[in-house]
């Protein structure tokens, strides 16, 4: 269904630039076609076999779709069934976006990693204002996270202002000296947001889809909105034994740091953007995926937006969660290989552990195109 998403605003503009970066092949060549009908029933009977409301996966590798399934429903009520065009909810793999967009403005010069957030947003507390781009990326900078278990549920479906989020942990010190530990904060994403804000002169949602989901055909993805005309999935929370279904998230509530929806469609051509070098060339990737060193030695185990999984093999990956759904991101560069699942369902569940499941079953094949 198409997205009414007043943040929209130049899907017209960036038609051109999507026809000249040219589309990437969404299914095989026909001479490996029934390896991808084999993948895609052993991806179903894995995910089936997660037992979820709705789940849908998919893993890309060198630009080609080689496996794709879903599984369960997106409205369990109306037995609704999950498929490509079904919209989640990311959660924090809105993170590796907002990553995406301060390396491209990294690259066009507008944005320094090394240079502290207080040169790009005003009126921080003191304690922050040194504190690095990269710091905030890579969750080495010490600032107190807004979102904690007590006011989760609660704030999630709400659209509070980023700087309202800010207010929340304003006055807390430091949990530790910027760049000598990692601790994983929401809150340096939300004063990412505002430095791109700020160098681009655009709302965030308006600078996302202008450098990402337009030019990549994204175009189921995008914040949620009261009149929101996408085939949504409902979410679903398990909490103390008992099946709940939480309201969506709203835009403001994780913001740059976790209020993006997308369909799986949509993120095959995100998986395809990074491996084809559309979203970064290769030089800025790496810079992007590489472990950030602390103070003092050793490494935070962290990115600028990504967990690092195996720094020796090359995987990096995002999870995210909401109140209701659960996602995960992987990425394997020397294969260039992107995995990606989605679930309604949050609470006692792990999309990491699921994202790597469907590893195993895709790779105990060979169904690299010929």
């Amino acid at each position: 269904m198409p997205n009414t998403s007043p943040y929209r605003f130049s899907r017209r503009r960036c038609l051109a630039g999507l026809l000249a970066l040219g589309a990437a092949p969404l299914m095989s060549r026909p001479v490996w076609a029934a390896q991808v009908v084999g993948a895609n029933a052993l991806l179903r009977d894995a995910l089936l076999a997660e037992r979820q409301p709705g789940i849908a996966a998919v893993v890309v590798e060198r630009e080609v779709v080689i496996a794709r399934a879903a599984a369960g429903y997106a409205d369990t009520a109306r037995r609704l069934a999950v498929d490509e065009r079904t919209v989640f909810e990311l959660g924090s793999v809105t993170k590796a976006l907002t990553a995406m967009l301060v390396f491209q403005l990294r690259d066009e010069g507008l944005l320094l990693l090394d240079a502290p957030i207080s040169r790009y947003v005003g009126d921080l507390p003191l304690t922050w204002q040194s504190v690095t781009l990269l710091q905030l990326l890579s969750h080495t900078s010490g600032i107190a996270n807004y979102l904690d278990a007590g006011n989760f549920i609660g704030l999630m479906p709400t659209s509070p202002k980023p700087r309202t989020l800010l207010a929340m942990v304003k006055d807390r010190p430091l949990n530790f000296a910027p760049g000598t530990q990692h601790a994983y904060s929401n809150t340096n994403y939300i004063l990412i947001g505002l430095a791109i804000e700020s160098v681009t002169g655009v709302p965030y949602w308006e600078c996302l889809d202008r450098r990402l989901l337009s030019p990549l055909g994204m175009q189921d993805a995008g914040p949620h909105t009261e009149l929101d005309a996408r085939a949504l999935a409902e979410g679903h929370l398990f909490l103390d034994g008992h099946w709940l279904r939480p309201q969506p998230i709203g835009a403001g509530s994780a913001w740059a740091a976790g209020s993006l929806l997308a369909s799986l469609r949509d993120m095959e051509r995100l998986a395809m953007g990074l491996q084809s070098g559309r979203i970064l060339p290769t030089q800025s990737l790496s810079t992007m995926w590489a472990d950030t060193p602390l103070r003092g030695g050793g490494t935070a185990g962290w990115s600028a937006g990504w967990e690092v999984i195996d720094a020796a093999r090359g995987i990096v990956g995002h999870g995210g969660g909401t109140a209701g759904f659960t996602s995960y991101l992987r990425h394997d560069a020397p294969r260039h290989r992107t995995t990606v699942v989605l679930v309604n369902r949050a609470g006692d569940i792990d999309p990491k552990a699921i994202a790597e499941r469907v590893e195993r079953v895709i790779g105990a094949g060979d169904f690299t195109p010929q």
